[in-house]
């Protein structure tokens, strides 16, 4: 009996757990494609670029990865195209026939146009080579401003403006003024200088998350002193400089820019029904509609509660959309009807800055301090060091 060829296009969160998932079932195999060949952990960014870890500990190997794996393959290419009618997933290189297709293609930063200048002068931290841009210019302005000091201290402001005080930019503001208190400590510079303000569109950052993770964390951002400036909008980038909604103007050294993601450019070439962002849209069961084996899922798919609200983008929504997916191509090969898709959240771990986190975690307990620090490092390390694991395994293969 012919075994059944899955694609999968993505080597996220969600495309990694479908794998896992996948490769599972002898009856299966699999073709695993993304133009980078590596696994990027988009969501241990803000260690990275806070100069706490080096680049290998928010990446992971694909081609070991796969071939770790039991009838697992990795292509390195970009997908061009599917043809639903054949059945094929279309490279530059070539054509690769499936009998399901899983896309998790993910998502880049949104930089609205209605903004002018933002997508010029703003960085975003949803690729590696964005991160480690930013961080490379970071560090050698720094220098920059270190050797400029006199006694006197006459040098001009230096500040980081975090755009949008979601989770990632909360994040990001928590560690990089962090990474200011500690760098200007350990090397006794008198002329400290460096400010990172957190500019929120909202009159509380976290908005619509538990009163108790937004309380935390704000006192967390004071005590780092970091500047959070609540119901501000930004209306235009300039060079150096960004315009408020409110009149204000603010100076910066680097502008991080998380106020929201939208789909990646791969939607563009499908020809399949989105919103406005470029996210896929998909029916209850993560299929394209009228595609009943092509899915869609995390950041790239439309995903909405019973209430039809839209359910933020997490690596845990990729990973539980991935496993749902999965267990419906299953079903189908098995002639059993497929099941609806219900995300529940298994509970939210915020780093901090430093050695501190605050969380909720499941049954509603709720942790900050030291002790959510290690409980988020300890669920990073129960995601990454098996991957790490498997990818060594293929290595030697």
């Amino acid at each position: 009996m012919k075994a059944t060829h899955v694609v999968v296009i993505g080597g996220g969160y969600g495309g990694i757990r479908a794998v896992e998932h996948l490769s599972k079932h002898t009856n299966i195999t699999v073709t695993l494609i993304d133009q980078n060949a590596y696994h990027y952990m988009q969501a241990e960014v803000y260690d990275f670029i806070a100069n706490k870890v080096d680049m290998s500990h928010v990446m992971i190997d694909l081609p070991s990865l796969c071939k770790s794996f039991r009838m697992v393959d990795f292509l390195c290419d970009e997908v061009s195209g599917v043809d639903t009618a054949s059945h094929t997933v279309s490279t530059p290189t070539q054509t690769i026939p499936y009998d399901y297709l899983i896309i998790a293609t993910g998502s880049r930063t949104y930089f609205p146009d209605f903004i002018p200048g933002l997508r010029d002068y703003a960085h975003g931290v949803k690729s590696i080579s964005a991160a480690l841009d930013f961080k490379q210019q970071f560090e050698r302005a720094l220098l920059n401003r270190i050797e400029a000091q006199t006694d006197t201290c006459d040098v001009e402001p230096f500040n980081i403006i975090i755009g949008g005080a979601g989770l990632s930019g909360v994040e990001i503001a928590a560690e990089m003024a962090a990474y200011a208190n500690r760098f200007y400590q350990n090397g006794n510079f008198g002329c400290r200088g460096i400010d990172v303000y957190l500019i929120d569109a909202y009159e509380t950052i976290l908005f619509g998350m538990d009163p108790f993770l937004i309380e935390s964390a704000h006192e967390r951002l004071i005590n780092l002193g970091v500047h959070v400036w609540h119901n501000n909008r930004i209306s235009e980038v300039r060079e150096k400089e960004i315009l408020l909604d409110n009149g204000k103007h603010l100076s910066f050294e680097f502008m991080i820019f998380t106020g929201g993601i939208a789909a990646s450019t791969l939607t563009q070439y499908l020809g399949f029904e989105t919103n406005a962002k470029g996210h896929l849209i998909v029916d209850e069961m993560l299929n394209i509609p009228a595609h009943e084996n092509i899915y869609a899922i995390g950041d790239i798919a439309q995903a909405l509660t019973k209430e039809g609200k839209f359910i933020p983008p997490t690596a845990q929504l990729a990973e539980r959309g991935a496993e749902h997916a999965v267990d419906n191509i299953l079903r189908s090969l098995n002639k059993k009807s497929k099941r609806p898709f219900h995300f529940k959240n298994q509970g939210v771990m915020i780093a901090l800055g430093g050695e501190y986190g605050a969380g909720l975690l499941p049954g509603g307990i709720k942790v900050k301090g030291y002790v959510a620090y290690l409980i988020k490092k300890t669920i990073f390390g129960l995601y990454s060091n098996p991957l790490r694991r498997r990818s060594a395994i293929g290595k030697r293969r």
